[in-house]
C-alpha cells in the first residue's frame, strides 16, 4: 500500500501519469501534482487546478503539465 506523507492518494481522481528515472511516478490529479517515490512514499510536487497532461523532461529537472482550464503547458521544476 502506498503511504501518504500529505494526504490521501488514492481517494483523488487520477488524469495522468510520468515516470521518472528512479523507479518513482509523477501523478496528476484535478487539485496537484503528486510525486510516488518508488517506496511508495507520496509527497506534493505542486498544487494546481485541473491539469490533465503531464511529460516529465529528458533531464528530469521539470514536469510540463497540461492545464486545461485555462489553455497553458505550465512548467513545474522538480
Amino acid at each position: 500500500p502506498l503511504e501518504g506523507e500529505d494526504g490521501p492518494p488514492a481517494s483523488q481522481k487520477l488524469f495522468a501519469v510520468a515516470s521518472d528515472r528512479a523507479g518513482g511516478w509523477y501523478v496528476s490529479t484535478y487539485e496537484s501534482l503528486l510525486h510516488v517515490s518508488a517506496a511508495g512514499r507520496i509527497r506534493t510536487v505542486a498544487t494546481c487546478e485541473d491539469c490533465r497532461g503531464i511529460a516529465l523532461s529528458p533531464n528530469g529537472s521539470a514536469l510540463f503539465v497540461a492545464d486545461y482550464s485555462n489553455n497553458k503547458i505550465r512548467r513545474v521544476e522538480v
